[in-house]
């Protein structure tokens, strides 16, 4: 489904996990890094997917092993819902061939929460930027997740003129 986007409407980070303490701590962590942003909360697929049409996240941050649902479904459902998201897949169990089916769904990364937080702030970051950059101006080809992970270093305190210089940078 796509919706008009405006560039200066309020970014959203949705965080889907059936813990709620996990929830807690991924928020505290996303809102003393970078006050001001909106973090949401969603203990299930079905929650998510409600919220996903409310908000528009600019980030969704999915626990794969949901009660209601199997994470992957809920992410290619995200995504048909708002393709402008991105969407990150977490799990305990980072065994396997788990990371490439998280990407297979169409998540730009799968994290293992065991380093969710060394992850977390340079991915919420550059979400929330490349989500501005790309509502200010049409999407570029050369935008791939490489590109996304690497604007991560704009992230936690940035202000709004480093972020505009950054957009400046990335357009030459």
């Amino acid at each position: 489904m796509n919706r008009p986007v405006s560039a200066n409407r309020d970014a959203y980070v949705l965080i889907v996990d059936d813990h709620a303490p996990m929830r807690e701590a991924i928020r505290v962590c996303i809102e003393r890094a970078f006050p001001g942003l909106s973090v949401i909360e969603a203990p299930d697929g079905t929650t998510a997917l409600k919220y996903v049409e409310a908000h528009c996240p600019s980030l969704v941050l999915m626990d794969i092993n949901l009660p209601d649902a199997n994470g992957l479904d809920v992410t290619r459902n995200v995504l048909k819902q708002w393709p402008r998201a991105l969407v990150a897949g977490m799990s305990v169990d980072a065994g396997g061939d788990l990371p490439e089916r998280v990407r297979a769904a169409g998540a730009i990364e799968f994290i293992g929460k065991d380093n969710l937080f060394k992850t977390l702030l340079p991915l919420v970051g550059a979400a929330v930027t490349l989500t501005n950059w790309k509502e200010e101006f049409e999407p570029h080809p050369s935008i791939t997740v490489e590109s996304v992970l690497n604007l991560g270093s704009l992230a936690p305190h940035s202000s709004n003129t480093d972020v505009q210089l950054a957009r400046q940078d990335s357009r030459v």
